[in-house]
């Protein structure tokens, strides 16, 4: 059964109203209807650019939704055909490839007619998808409860067992099939109403889906063929500018030639003045070289005195090392008198100190002989027998006062000798004292002159200093020069870099305009022998016009190079 409707009438006049959606852009048919103010009929051609041009407008705002690039595209076109320049840029564009007239009829067409199949017929679609498991479900369902009902009864009644299943399915089993247990011809009728639906629903979708494939066909067909026509229109207007090309190419060319012969002058101007920049700052490289060897004659001078000055101030500090080692061996000597003073001081000291012991000996002696004379002479006055005995006893006193003398007499020896060990060592001290103020006067000295020679040292090293620093003011300020010219070095090297790249890209640029312009030359100079074959008489015009611009064209080309040689070769 099919419900095509293949004998529609697919004139658009003909047609029944078109369905619109809110926001749908007006139909291109109305555009179509109202393009011909004079009353011309739909099938005639147009070559007024403005008539075509509205009717382009009016299919880019039916597109615009569809494919908003190709909608741009058509409205760049539509407002292209009103302007000569719009047509220019146009008129070597493959219309047909530009716009792939099939694609988008066939989008506006789905879009117009509202997509592939109505909404209801989608959820009708679904709906049978839905349906071809039901019976498959509900046959198993009941199959299922049936078995158990089976069982049942059987169970009840062992003898019904030879008794077929679909009978006692039929039957409902004695009674013990419940009510989720429908007979067996009930689950069929079931089935069949669902598979009746199935196919309703089948022929239902398909017949409807068939039917808006054929609307969609028509409606791509009939926008196609007026896409097609606008489209040759277009190229029919374009195809008119093509004419003036030749004389679009020579002005063109000499526009190119002016371009060219500018930039040249600027890029010998800019060259020049950068190679006035480059010897002026060689110069100053110079000069500056020539200052820096001076200032390193200066050091190497300073260095060669600085030596000098090392080599003099060693010979001081080895002088100096040995006035202090001989200095040091007169304390060392000094310190060995100090100590044998020290010990006769001591040894003085000690017998000092035995002869005081002495004396007071003595003088116990004396207290003892004064106290026994007293006694005696008390016995004396007491007793007359005693006097003998007082006689004895100061005969004992007498010679105990020879040996207190005589030992007496002995200290006194004693200490006279340890006075003159005294003034010996006195002397000796004195001695050394004077050997002390004398090696203490020539280390004095000694030093005095060593200061005097490190006085003359610092000084020459502050003059060092000085012209050091000096140098050290004229290296900064060499540097910073330096540093400067190595400024303007990279600031030179930075414009040389921009200039080449400039020159590189429009060197580039007027490359690929010369080959664009040959090739279109070429192609004219083809088309044109192809035309005037026809016509004898104009042959020799354009092989001449042909030749001219070769050889404009290779003047330019060898002048270039001869152009950009002078200034880098300096």
């Amino acid at each position: 059964m099919q419900l095509r409707t293949r004998n529609r009438p697919t004139d658009p006049g003909d047609r029944e109203p078109e369905r619109t959606h809110p926001g749908e852009i007006v139909p291109w048919q109305e555009t179509r209807h109202h393009r011909a103010p004079n009353g011309t009929n739909h099938g005639s051609i147009w070559t007024s650019s403005s008539n075509v041009a509205s009717e382009i407008q009016g299919i880019s705002g039916s597109l615009s939704e569809v494919d908003a690039r190709s909608s741009s595209r058509l409205q760049d076109l539509g407002n292209a055909l009103t302007s000569e320049s719009g047509r220019t840029r146009w008129s070597d564009v493959d219309l047909r490839r530009a716009f792939n007239t099939d694609r988008l009829s066939h989008a506006y067409a789905v879009r117009r007619e509202g997509g592939y199949a109505p909404a209801r017929v989608e959820i009708a679609d679904k709906i049978r998808n839905v349906l071809v498991l039901v019976p498959i479900l509900l046959t198993w369902a009941a199959l299922a409860e049936a078995s158990r009902a089976y069982d049942r009864f059987l169970e009840l009644n062992p003898d019904q067992s030879a008794t077929p299943f679909l009978l006692l399915w039929q039957r409902g089993f004695g009674g013990e099939a419940s009510f989720l247990s429908p007979t067996f011809s009930t689950v069929a009728l079931i089935d069949a109403a669902v598979i009746v639906v199935m196919i309703v629903l089948t022929f239902y979708t398909h017949g409807r889906k068939e039917e808006q494939e054929d609307l969609i066909a028509d409606t791509a067909a009939t926008f196609q063929a007026e896409f097609d026509n606008v489209l040759a229109e277009a190229g029919v207007i374009l195809a008119g500018d093509r004419t003036n090309r030749p004389a679009q190419l020579a002005d063109s060319v000499e526009r190119l030639a002016d371009r060219f012969d500018r930039g040249s002058q600027e890029l010998l101007t800019q060259l020049q003045v950068e190679h006035d920049r480059l010897e002026n700052l060689a110069s100053r490289r110079e000069k500056e070289f020539a200052d820096f060897g001076k200032f390193a004659t200066g050091m190497r001078a300073g260095a060669e005195e600085l030596h000098r000055l090392l080599v003099d101030l060693r010979q001081v500090s080895s002088g100096l090392e040995t006035a202090l080692e001989d200095l040091a061996s007169e304390v060392s000597g000094s310190g060995d008198q100090q100590r044998s003073l020290l010990a006769a001081v001591t040894n003085l000291e000690r017998m000092t100190s035995s002869a005081i012991q002495s004396d007071q000996a003595v003088n116990r002696q004396l207290s003892l002989a004064a106290s026994n004379l007293a006694e005696t002479a008390d016995k004396a006055i007491t007793g007359a027998e005693q006097a003998a005995q007082a006689g004895r006893i100061a005969g004992d006193a007498v010679r105990g006062l020879g040996q207190i003398a005589q030992q007496i007499a002995e200290s006194q020896e004693r200490v006279d000798q340890l006075v003159a060990g005294d003034m010996e060592a006195t002397g000796r001290l004195a001695d050394a004292l004077r050997l002390n103020s004398t090696g203490a006067e020539s280390t004095t000295r000694a030093l005095n002159d060593v200061g005097q020679g490190l006085n003359r040292i610092r000084v020459e090293f502050e003059r060092m200093g000085v012209q050091t620093g000096q140098h050290a003011t004229t290296l900064n300020s060499l540097l910073g020069q330096q540093a400067e010219i190595a400024r303007d070095i990279s600031g030179v090297s930075k414009e040389l870099g921009s200039v080449g790249v400039t020159t590189a890209q429009r060197q580039r640029e007027v490359n690929q305009d010369l080959q664009h312009l040959v090739q279109r030359l070429d192609s004219l100079a083809n088309t044109l022998n192809r035309m005037v074959q026809t016509a004898p008489s104009t042959e020799n015009l354009q092989q001449a016009f042909a030749a001219a611009l070769r050889a404009e064209l290779g003047r330019h080309d060898g002048s270039e190079p001869v152009i950009g040689r002078g200034p880098w070769s300096r």
